[in-house]
Formats: structure tokens, sequence, C-alpha cells
């Protein structure tokens, strides 16, 4: 399963809106996670929820199903038909790969569900929440 994390330090997930890091780590998640590349975020720069910078991500990002945010703006509607967002409660990158593995079999049984969810997930387990609103998350 193909994941791509936002960030703009390679340390953390970044803390504002998804699109708002500076660049996309790609991991593998498997029997192990291996890192796959770093993509630069390339997308324009547009005012929070606008569509084309939402289009840009979805191009910089269009073979990763499942995306790693820690808070995802009004965009998420229009990338949650295509793409699975998952929330991370977790800003470190390597706690939040530990939880990718730790609720794969979940993620993976989602990725083969009807889209318009997304997933929250921290230590304490993982919720599956229908995105209805372009509230943030």
């Amino acid at each position: 399963m193909k994941v791509a994390i936002s960030t703009t330090d390679g340390i953390e997930i970044t803390k504002d809106h998804y699109g708002d890091g500076k660049f996309f780590l790609i991991y593998e998640i498997g029997d192990r996670i291996k890192f796959i590349e770093k993509r630069e975020n390339n997308s324009p720069e547009e005012e929070h929820g606008a569509k084309e910078k939402a289009k840009g991500i979805s191009a910089i990002l269009s073979d990763i199903p499942v995306f790693i945010g820690y808070q995802f703006g009004p965009n998420i509607m229009r990338i949650k038909d295509k793409f699975l967002p998952v929330i991370s409660r977790e800003r470190k990158i390597e706690k939040a790969l530990e939880l990718l593995r730790k609720y794969e079999n979940e993620i993976k049984k989602e990725l083969k569900a009807p889209r318009g969810r997304a997933i929250i997930m921290n230590e304490g387990g993982i919720r599956f929440v229908e995105v209805k609103d372009t509230k943030d998350f």
C-alpha cells in the first residue's frame, strides 16, 4: 500500500493543511515500511480550498491512493472520492508510520470500499468519518 505524507522538514507531518507541505514523502507499507521517494509540492500557490490546488496535488500524487496528513482543509471534498485521506493525530512521521503498520489491514479494507470517507488515527485506534462538508479535519 503506497502512502504520501505531507511534510516541510521530513521529521513531522505538516501542521497546516495537507497541501501546504513543501514535500510529499512516499512510502510502501507492507511487511516492512519502505521509503520510496520524496516529491516536491510544486502545485500552484492558491488560497485554501482553491480547485487548482487540489488538481495540482492530485496530479503530483495520482499513483498514490492514501494521503496522510495532520489536517485537511476544504479540498478534502475534492480528493475524498479519488483518494483516501488519513488524518494522523501523531505528527512525528516515524510514529505515524508505526500507526499505519498497526492499522494496515483496516486501511486496506477501506481502500476497497466506496470512497467518500476519511480515517482519523491515533495510538488509541482508528475512526471512519463520512466527509460531508468542507470543515477542517
